[in-house]
């Protein structure tokens, strides 16, 4: 089964790119060989850029608020795991204070690093990380791999609260949807909102080579389903099509 997301907002178009990118850190950050652990520092740049932005954390912040007062009013309800929904407003209040907290720039480790800086301005040259262009680069690849891995995690140390963050939050908005079967005639699938209002579209499909493309405003919501073979330009389908899909609002 392969999901695809569908933001409605932009808080949580960059959540999801945010997640996206803490995965891919510690995927490669974990790895021993120098070769592996490579991808990991082009990452540590794209987190920094988009951390540091002021309206990331004020959205986010208010969101986190909003999200808690919803949980607050579940209190006392017996249909509600209190000691779940007690968890749960603990790690949010958790996380909101290490947010909070943060004084200035949360990238400037990474900015303020002339290794990294002298390493970023070589990514976009081809081959520019060769041992040719950037000794200092390639002598720290014989360092021992514990050694890398703490110098790496150093700079997104301060960055980690958004990961939390970002977690919970997607976290909670994912369980919000239920799933719905449905059809798209044609492979094209159209749905007026009727006044409802989304954050986060989930399309559940069983079949890999089949990809949704979807757009949507306040009044509709749109999904075509193109086969994609990987070698040639997606195509859209023109049979009928079964998918799974929740929209989420939290």
């Amino acid at each position: 089964m392969v999901i695809y997301e569908y933001p409605f907002n932009e808080l949580v178009r960059s959540l999801l790119r945010l997640e996206y990118l803490f995965e891919r850190f510690h995927y490669y950050v974990e790895k021993d060989d120098a070769k592996d652990m490579h991808p990991a520092i082009p990452l540590i740049f794209d987190l920094g850029e988009i951390t540091a932005r002021a309206d990331l954390k004020s959205s986010l912040m208010k969101e986190l608020d909003r999200q808690k007062l919803s949980l607050e009013a579940l209190r006392n309800q017996t249909s509600i795991n209190q000691n779940l929904l007690d968890s749960t407003l603990s790690e949010m209040n958790a996380i909101w204070q290490k947010i909070n907290q943060t004084m200035g720039k949360p990238n400037a480790l990474i900015t303020d690093s002339e290794w990294l800086n002298t390493i970023r301005t070589r990514l976009n040259v081809p081959g520019g990380t060769s041992p040719v262009d950037l000794p200092s680069y390639y002598s720290w690849q014989f360092i021992p791999a514990e050694q890398r891995r703490a110098i790496l995690k150093s700079y997104i140390a301060p960055l980690e609260p958004w990961n939390d963050a970002c977690r919970m939050f997607l976290r909670l908005l994912r369980e919000s949807g239920q799933a719905v079967k449905t059809m798209a005639p044609q492979g094209t699938f159209q749905q007026t909102m009727s006044g409802k209002t989304y954050q986060l579209m989930r399309v559940y499909i069983e079949d890999p080579t089949i990809v949704p493309e979807i757009s949507a405003n306040k009044y509709m919501l749109w999904a075509r389903f193109m086969e994609c073979d990987g070698l040639s330009k997606p195509r859209p389908i023109t049979k009928d099509f079964e998918f799974h899909m929740f929209l989420c609002n939290f």
